[in-house]
């Protein structure tokens, strides 16, 4: 069996994907209460905000109501996921596009906000060195990624073969167990200003230009 690229793996995921994924007691507990944490971390910021892999929005309009940014940037790599967030947002600016190789130009946004997408991304490292590029020398940046504790990967295992979960099977491609992201983040320049862990399964970090 040919194994499915990265990009086709999430063109299956459905770009309603968090709007409509309260339907079962895991996820009703789940979404609401990560979404409330990761944007708990969010300050405010005059400037241009910049949301990678921002799916169908549904995070990125909460963490753009924290920021009050004047203007809300949006890519995903799936098609369908940023023609359904322009129908939703069309105050949104929102583009196809790869978190390797971001279409901006430097130092464009002063918050960059990057939730579980690292892991998903075949060079963590460039997407890293993109987000340094694009942010203006006062801003920050939010990136978050699964702890990896044997807890995560044990749950991770049976939501992804179980319901709507197994849109995510083998989208996986980099685990960030031990202090790979800490080094990750020093090569690229940055300095970590505040790290949150969401119920032992969530890893986030606030980071700024060194």
């Amino acid at each position: 069996m040919v194994e499915k690229t990265l990009k086709e793996i999430h063109d299956e995921v459905p770009p309603d994907f968090y709007d409509h994924s309260r339907v079962n007691f895991i996820q009703r507990l789940w979404h609401p209460r990560r979404f409330k944490w990761i944007s708990g971390l969010a300050t405010p910021v005059s400037g241009r905000m910049l949301d990678i892999g921002c799916n169908g929005v549904t995070l990125t309009e909460i963490v753009a109501r924290k920021t009050g940014a004047k203007e809300v940037v949006g890519i995903d790599i799936a098609h369908e996921s940023v023609e359904y967030s322009k129908n939703k947002r069309p105050d949104f600016q929102l583009a196809v596009a790869h978190a390797e190789q971001l279409p901006f130009r430097d130092a464009t946004f002063e918050m960059v906000f990057c939730s579980e997408v690292l892991e998903h991304i075949d060079h963590p490292e460039k997407m890293l060195a993109e987000i340094k590029r694009c942010l203006n020398e006062a801003g920050y940046a939010i990136v978050e990624v699964p702890t990896e504790t044997w807890f995560w990967k044990s749950a991770w295992f049976l939501w992804t073969r179980i319901g709507p979960g197994r849109a995510w099977k083998h989208a996986h491609v980099v685990d960030f167990r031990g202090n790979l992201l800490d080094r990750l983040l020093k090569e690229a320049g940055f300095r970590v200003k505040k790290q949150s862990v969401f119920m032992g399964m969530l890893v986030a970090y606030v980071i700024a230009p060194a």
